[in-house]
């Protein structure tokens, strides 16, 4: 009998569990009493945390007129909610350092997630969803369950490698066929686990097919788009921009209708996007640089 996404999650608790200074702030935020300072209390014992927040909250992703030099100003002109989300990328970033290059190039798979989870927030803002934000987790974490399976999986892992080269199969039908279930089934498992919003982990559950999403579905369609538009921002950024350049303007039209918005609406999105996706790939994987 195969696993389900549940019994790899539960089974893999030790590994993917995050530290305690996520769940001190993420218990703080949902006590209506709790004042910024209490929540810098928490986070300046991590001083690596407290540099990162600062070099976040400067950069274009937030474009603040004016710099901000404390830790509790940021939270102040954040919000908490955004700064759970900042804290929570931070420590998923973290927490699958060190894999093999061999398995996955860690590097490329940040950058596709910032530039995903980047066009997912400002997706969710053009088309006016609700605390549309909390999206930008959604994208950045996207292909999380990928991680799972390198990271606990490898050897069962190599047969769908197997199967993708020599049965010329997709990497889903490769997952499903070896493990039952996919690397979005697997990653919505973990967010889930974590205690992510439902609207987050439903979004990732229902990315690879938004119209079988029975709630959500909306936001499912933005975290499928925005891998493409994540896509095309690596393209440009990483690889020269060719392998995407005649279909990027093609599909940038398409994702416009189907999100209800005009049809140039988005044509300009991959470039309006592209420094805040260096800014914050540098900020969340320290050491770390594109590779042009």
């Amino acid at each position: 009998m195969k696993m389900t996404p549940q019994d790899l999650i539960k089974e893999t608790e030790h590994l993917f569990s995050l530290p305690d200074v996520a769940l001190r702030v993420n218990q703080l935020i949902d006590e209506p009493s709790t004042r910024p300072a209490d929540l810098a209390e928490v986070i300046l014992y991590d001083a690596a945390l407290s540099a990162r927040l600062l070099r976040l909250v400067n950069s274009a992703y937030y474009a603040r007129p004016v710099l901000i030099e404390t830790v509790t100003q940021a939270i102040s002109l954040v919000g908490f909610r955004p700064l759970r989300d900042l804290i929570l990328a931070t420590f998923a970033v973290e927490m699958f350092h060190g894999l093999p290059p061999e398995k996955v190039n860690m590097e490329r798979f940040w950058f596709h997630g910032v530039a995903t989870g980047i066009a997912a927030r400002e997706l969710a803002k053009r088309r006016g969803v609700r605390e549309g934000e909390r999206l930008f987790l959604g994208g950045l974490l996207h292909s999380i369950g990928k991680l799972v399976f390198f990271s606990y999986c490898a050897d069962d892992y190599a047969e769908v490698l197997r199967l993708i080269d020599d049965e010329r199969l997709s990497v889903i039908e490769a997952e499903e066929r070896v493990f039952g279930f996919n690397f979005a089934d697997l990653g919505a498992e973990l967010l889930r686990a974590w205690r992510f919003p439902e609207s987050i982990w439903k979004a990732v559950a229902h990315q690879l097919d938004p119209d079988k999403a029975s709630d959500y579905r909306l936001e499912a369609l933005i975290v499928q788009g925005a891998e493409q538009v994540g896509s095309i921002v690596q393209s440009t950024a990483i690889d020269g921009g060719e392998a995407l350049a005649t279909s990027a303007s093609d599909y940038l039209r398409s994702l416009a209708g189907r999100l209800g918005l005009p049809s140039d609406a988005l044509d300009e999105l991959p470039g309006d996007i592209s420094l805040q996706v260096v800014e914050v790939f540098e900020v969340l994987v320290p050491g770390a640089s594109v590779v042009y």
